[in-house]
C-alpha cells in the first residue's frame, strides 16, 4: 500500500492579485518555518457522507472536469490516478483546511447566497474554528449548525504535485485556486500556521532570493507561474482552461528539477 498521503492545498488570491501565504510552525514535521499556501492531508471526516452532503460542487461532471491531470511521457509518477471517491474528499479537505488554517470559509446559505454573518456570529464561528481544528467539532457539524453549505464550486484545480520517493514524508497534493471572498478576513490559526500575509507572487520570490522568506520548491514553482499575472481576472481565466500535468520532480544535484519543456507547461 502506498505511504503517500493525499493532500489538498488552496492558492487564495484577492483582486489586487496578492496571494495568501502563512508560515508553518517551527515544530512542524514538514517544512518548518516555510511560508506556504493553506492546506493539509485528507481526514476520514472529509470522505464522510455528512460532510459531502453539506458540500456543493461534488457532482460527477464537475469532478471529471477538474481532476484532469495527465502523466507526461518524460516525467514518471509513482502514484495511480486518484479515484472518484478520493476526489470528493480532496475538495472537502481543501475547504476545511482553508477554514482551519486561514479562517476563510467558502460557503453558501441554504438559499444559495454567499454567507454574510454579523459580527456576533463571526465571533462564534471563530471560536468554532478552533474546535474544528482540534477535532472537537466536525466540519460538517459546524456547517449544519449554521445551515450553511461549503462551496467546492469556488475551487479550481491548478496543479497536481507528488513528493519524490527520496523524501521521508510524501504527499500526493492537489493545488486548488480560489478567489478570496471580499467580506472575510484571512487570519492564520496561530497553531499550525503563523504570520499570515498577502503578497504579490513576484514580491514573495524577491524576499526569498534575499533570504528574508523561507520557501520550499513547490511553492517557489507555483509563485513563478503566478507572477505572470497582474490581475485576479487574468489568473482565473488562465486557471479555467490550463492543462494539468502530474509533477513528481526529478532529484538534481542540489535540489529538485523539472524537464525543461515542462517548466511552464504543468
Amino acid at each position: 500500500m502506498s505511504q503517500v498521503r493525499l493532500a489538498a492545498t488552496v492558492i487564495l488570491a484577492r483582486p489586487s492579485f496578492e496571494i495568501y501565504l502563512a508560515r508553518r510552525s517551527t515544530s512542524s514535521a514538514f517544512a518548518p518555518n516555510a511560508f506556504v499556501f493553506p492546506g493539509g492531508t485528507i481526514e476520514p471526516q472529509d470522505a464522510a457522507a455528512a460532510a459531502q452532503r453539506r458540500t456543493l460542487g461534488l457532482d460527477p461532471a464537475r469532478l471529471a472536469r477538474e481532476f484532469r491531470a495527465e502523466i507526461a511521457s518524460d516525467l514518471h509518477s509513482s502514484e495511480p490516478p486518484v479515484e472518484r471517491d478520493a476526489t470528493r474528499a480532496l475538495l472537502v479537505a481543501a475547504l476545511r483546511e482553508l477554514f482551519e488554517e486561514a479562517g476563510i470559509l467558502l460557503a453558501r446559505t441554504a438559499a444559495m447566497l454567499p454567507i454574510a454573518a454579523d459580527a456576533a456570529e463571526w465571533e462564534r464561528v471563530s471560536a468554532e474554528r478552533a474546535r474544528v481544528r482540534s477535532g472537537e467539532l466536525g466540519f460538517a457539524d459546524l456547517l449544519a449548525a449554521h445551515d450553511w453549505y461549503a462551496d467546492a464550486r469556488e475551487l479550481m484545480l491548478f496543479s497536481h504535485w507528488i513528493t519524490p520517493p527520496s523524501e521521508p514524508r510524501r504527499y500526493n497534493t492537489h493545488f486548488f485556486f480560489a478567489a478570496a471572498p471580499p467580506e472575510q478576513v484571512a487570519l492564520a490559526d496561530a497553531f499550525e500556521m503563523h504570520d499570515g500575509i498577502w503578497i504579490a507572487p513576484g514580491d514573495a520570490l524577491a524576499r526569498y532570493r534575499r533570504g528574508e522568506m523561507h520557501l520550499v520548491y513547490p511553492t517557489i514553482k507555483h509563485l513563478e507561474r503566478l507572477r505572470a499575472f497582474d490581475s485576479l481576472d487574468a489568473a482565473l481565466n488562465f486557471v479555467r482552461s490550463k492543462p494539468i500535468v502530474t509533477i513528481m520532480p526529478h532529484e538534481g544535484a542540489d535540489d529538485f528539477v523539472l524537464p525543461a519543456r515542462l517548466e511552464d507547461a504543468w
